[in-house]
């Protein structure tokens, strides 16, 4: 069934008691944790056993989404089987699997920091008894409250929210750092106040029923983490493997802009699309984003290729693929969403 949220939504208000919360969010003082990784060891033994490699992150750089206007990917999630939706990147992560109604979140990235989010976040969802709540323990309940709730979840998120490293780390980060890329948490923690405003038509904080289903994934232990660096071969199978042993299809595999040079590349992505192509369905999506040619940092375009169009493709078919895509949309300064862009995948 498709997600009614893909064809035309609406923000919700929160309400002046929500509004308040979200502006007095700022004063509070509250604290860092390392996140679990679902079958893997701990993230610590994970950061010890992690091959270096010539692209390290800057840990925590990209916790604020800067990619402010997602509503743009909304005709390519309509094309969604609903499947588990496979992503790097925090808050883009949980959107798209709200937005898609997903079956299961999997957060996967090379920085550890941006894993630390995507499990401190499905603990607090998991933890919240309603969308207001979320609210009230996302941006303002104090360390105490985190502690107790920790009774109400799993174990793992129990010890995510009872961890005082956990805390720094969403005071820091979220919390407090509203005014890194634009502003962004500052714009994701208040409703969109026209149909064109940052996170409009996407944002899970104020609209109830994309809150309902990204908790009802937290509560069902649908929302894995994972440190995982997309040229590792061995990694990426291990992941495509242990999903498929949980039961699992491949939905969307969202890898925001790690196909542009300024981060992996293309000839990266030519690899890692060739090693999930193996374990996809036709219907399978591989999204990325590419900034639009703007002053603005905050607005992108969205493509995607199915699997159906790559998976009798070569490594370097792929490749120039990306580049021809890449290179279209920067120099476009309209926000786009294709799929098998005809003016790529033809020649």
């Amino acid at each position: 069934m498709r997600s009614p949220h893909i064809y035309g939504i609406t923000t919700k208000s929160a309400g002046n008691r929500l509004r308040c919360v979200v502006a007095i969010c700022s004063l509070l003082v509250v604290c860092e944790s390392w996140a679990t990784s679902w079958a893997l060891p701990t993230l610590e033994a994970q950061l010890t056993d992690q091959k270096k490699t010539e692209r390290e992150p800057s840990p925590g750089m990209y916790v604020p989404p800067n990619e402010q206007h997602p509503a743009v990917a909304i005709p390519i999630w309509r094309k969604s089987n609903h499947q588990a939706y496979l992503s790097v990147g925090t808050e883009r992560s949980f959107i798209g699997a709200a937005m898609t109604l997903a079956s299961a979140l999997v957060v996967i990235d090379y920085d550890p920091k941006i894993v630390q989010f995507a499990a401190i976040n499905r603990a607090l969802l998991a933890a919240s008894h309603n969308r207001e709540d979320y609210l009230t323990l996302r941006l303002l309940a104090p360390a105490g409250v985190w502690a107790e709730r920790g009774a109400e979840v799993s174990a793992e998120d129990a010890q995510t929210l009872r961890d005082a490293e956990s805390w720094k780390f969403w005071r820091e980060k979220v919390r407090e750092n509203t005014g890194a890329w634009s502003s962004a948490f500052g714009n994701l923690n208040k409703p969109a106040d026209a149909p064109d405003a940052p996170f409009a038509q996407t944002n899970y904080l104020f609209d109830d029923q994309l809150y309902r289903h990204l908790r009802d994934l937290a509560k069902r232990g649908r929302i894995w983490t994972r440190i995982l660096d997309l040229r590792d071969e061995a990694a990426v199978r291990t992941l495509c493997e242990d999903l498929n042993a949980k039961g699992f299809k491949l939905g969307i595999v969202d890898t925001s802009n790690v196909p542009d040079e300024s981060e992996a590349g293309s000839a990266t992505a030519g690899q890692y699309i060739t090693w999930f192509a193996k374990y996809a369905g036709d219907s399978v999506l591989f999204l990325s984003t590419e900034r639009a040619n703007r002053h603005s940092d905050t607005h992108w375009s969205y493509y995607a290729f199915t699997n159906k169009a790559v998976k009798a493709k070569d490594e370097k078919t792929i490749t120039r693929w990306y580049q021809k895509e890449i290179a279209k949309l920067q120099s476009d300064s309209q926000t786009r969403a294709v799929i098998d862009d005809p003016d790529v995948v033809g020649n």
